[in-house]
């Protein structure tokens, strides 16, 4: 299973990227002027934070929707009888509000011919 690096690794690592995604995000929300004279710094700034929030939403919805393919093997087990599920090829839409917005993404069905249930498989962590 893959781990994620410290937010703030991550941050130091991207901050060129960001400030260059910043730097072009500017240009075209205000032009190649640049920001206006006598724009107020409470306009600025709710922009930037709208932007930002749309960003995040996008990371955690893209996260998401790469997860199904990765469904490790204890998941794969009946939480009734513990025998092997099936996928059924089918997905239930999902979704959860978060502090940027509702992130939106298909969750994987499963079937177990035993139990004659289907259910999508989780596992739980520490933090969920």
């Amino acid at each position: 299973m893959a781990h994620a690096k410290a937010p703030s690794i991550v941050k130091d690592e991207l901050q060129n990227l960001l400030r260059g995604l910043a730097k072009e995000l500017n240009r075209r929300v205000y032009g190649t002027e640049g920001i206006p004279w006598g724009t107020r710094f409470a306009d600025i700034e709710e922009m930037a934070v709208q932007i930002g929030q749309v960003i995040s939403l996008n990371m955690v919805e893209e996260g998401l929707a790469s997860q199904p393919d990765d469904v490790p093997p204890e998941a794969k087990a009946c939480s009734g009888c513990g025998g092997l599920v099936k996928p059924t090829g089918t997905a239930e839409p999902r979704a959860v509000i978060t502090s940027v917005g509702t992130a939106t993404w298909n969750d994987p069905q499963y079937y177990c011919p035993k139990c004659r249930a289907a259910f999508f498989p989780s596992v739980p962590r520490t933090g969920d």
